[in-house]
């Protein structure tokens, strides 16, 4: 029969005194990074989450325009056109949603580097431009032809 000694019980406790600070750490951190999920209310119990995001209202959809036709928006304001990406200098292609001047350089690098795009779906080869950004890109991108592309 096997005696457990006292250091054997203190060694064991602090092992699992351990592993119950690390699994309170990791879950606060991962709290408080924003991944959450709604948990049940409860009666008289509010999350600090619940307190630190400020209630707000159903965002409104985007107004259509007289042809019944929601148009994307660039900085609230309707994009139009084309910008080939080819010629489109840096200004031009921060006109783009979620483009902005480390987005539109890399851009410009990757043609210096790499030549012209032959197709739109190219600009996936470009850092930062996943498949959802090119497919909300790529109504408003083309190879060839002029930029035409306006915000409006």
């Amino acid at each position: 029969m096997h005696s457990i000694t006292i250091p054997t019980i203190i060694r064991r406790g602090i092992a699992i005194l351990s592993l119950c600070v690390l699994t309170a750490t990791i879950t606060a951190t991962w709290l408080s990074a924003g991944h959450a999920t709604a948990a049940p209310s409860l009666p008289g119990i509010v999350s600090a989450r619940a307190e630190a995001v400020p209630t707000q209202g159903p965002v409104p959809a985007p107004a259509p325009d007289d042809d019944g036709e929601d148009e994307p928006r660039s900085h609230g304001k309707t994009l139009r056109g084309k910008l080939n990406l080819n010629t489109a200098s840096d200004e031009q292609l921060q006109l783009l949603p979620g483009v902005g001047p480390a987005k539109s350089e890399r851009i410009l690098e990757y043609r210096q580097k790499s030549g012209k795009f032959r197709r739109v779906q190219d600009l996936r080869r470009v850092k930062g431009f996943g498949q959802k950004t090119l497919k909300k890109l790529a109504p408003y991108l083309s190879v060839d032809g002029d930029n035409t592309l306006t915000v409006e």
